[in-house]
């Protein structure tokens, strides 16, 4: 009997023991765990808290730049927690499908506009090649029922271009397009570009994104000769045969806007390349800018000319007087920030 009770007591100790290193071993090896959590855990949190701030930052330039609340959330949610290398690449470089700008040109064959890839990677772009081989036939790939990046025919100058990419885009804008030459820098062949380095890259780069949303038109150069204060006078008197632009004017701005209401004086800087929002392009319907990417096409007014009516009216398309020549410190102060 006394036996037995030893035993009993042996095996209660032997449970006991048991049961203590039991509950040793795992209260350890929560600690160990909440000790590895924070070593592992704590920083993808606090990157996720950058990030999450970045898209803050996102969300409240995208409403201060014209956007929908609704767009703005729908760019700027946190994605979620992954490592912690995953999450700094999110908020340092964005992906295609968040760029929200975009730069339009035309190209010729000769044309290098690598440096679009390379130097402006937070814009997309939209590149159309110039057919320089059919001219005056019309190609099979025309802008108005299709996508493609090709003119219809060399014609227009850079207006080709810049109408074809709003009548394809018209029902997906980005919120922010600028039209520019496909030149990067250098003197003379880009003299009109504005800057130290007559650079496109320098100047897309400090464009002031907020002056284009508000104000929805910019002209990228602020130098205003040539271009104002009186370049295009359609009814000069007399009339002065090497100016084709103004002879032509005034059928031109019947045939585009449906009015006899012509301007005497169409003045704004040189040499079309500008920026505007989605909103000042929505605020002419798709229709007319068929109606003008057509006249371009059809006009038999030579190419050189036909262009430069262009050059004269896309401050008029999208919402500005005749005669826009703003200051040169305050354009310098609005577009590019430099104040």
């Amino acid at each position: 009997m006394m036996r037995s009770h030893r035993k009993i007591e042996f095996i209660v100790v032997a449970v006991f023991v048991l049961c203590a290193w039991f509950l040793f071993n795992a209260h350890f090896n929560e600690n160990q765990k909440e000790l590895f959590a924070v070593s592992v855990v704590e920083k993808p949190w606090r990157d996720g808290v950058l990030y999450a701030e970045e898209g803050h930052k996102i969300f409240q330039q995208s409403v201060a730049q014209g956007g929908t609340e609704e767009e703005a959330s729908s760019t700027s949610t946190a994605p979620q927690r992954t490592s912690p290398l995953t999450q700094i690449t999110a908020v340092t470089t964005p992906s295609s499908s968040r760029i929200d700008r975009v730069v339009v040109m035309a190209k010729l064959p000769t044309d290098d506009t690598r440096w679009v890839h390379t130097d402006l990677k937070d814009w997309k772009s939209a590149i159309y090649d110039i057919d320089t081989e059919t001219p005056h036939n019309k190609s099979t790939l025309d802008p108005l029922t299709n996508s493609t990046l090709r003119t219809l025919r060399n014609k227009g100058m850079e207006a080709n271009a810049y109408l074809a990419y709003i009548v394809q885009n018209y029902n997906n804008l980005p919120s922010t397009i600028a039209f520019i030459h496909p030149h990067k820098d250098g003197y003379p062949i880009a003299w009109h570009t504005d800057n130290n380095e007559h650079s496109n890259v320098v100047s897309l780069k400090s464009l002031n994104i907020n002056f284009i949303q508000s104000n929805g038109y910019a002209n990228l150069r602020c130098v205003n000769d040539p271009g104002c204060p009186h370049e295009v006078m359609p009814f000069r008197d007399p009339p002065e045969d090497h100016r084709t632009i103004e002879a032509a004017m005034p059928d031109a701005w019947r045939d585009l806007f449906n009015s006899t209401d012509v301007p005497h004086i169409l003045a704004t800087p040189c040499c079309a390349q500008f920026a505007v929002s989605s909103k000042q392009v929505h605020k002419r319907p798709l229709e007319e800018y068929k109606r003008y990417y057509t006249w371009l096409m059809e006009t038999p007014l030579k190419d050189e000319t036909s262009g430069r009516v262009f050059e004269y009216l896309w401050h008029v398309l999208f919402g500005q007087e005749p005669v826009y020549c703003p200051a040169y410190e305050k354009c310098y102060c609005d577009v590019y920030n430099r104040c």
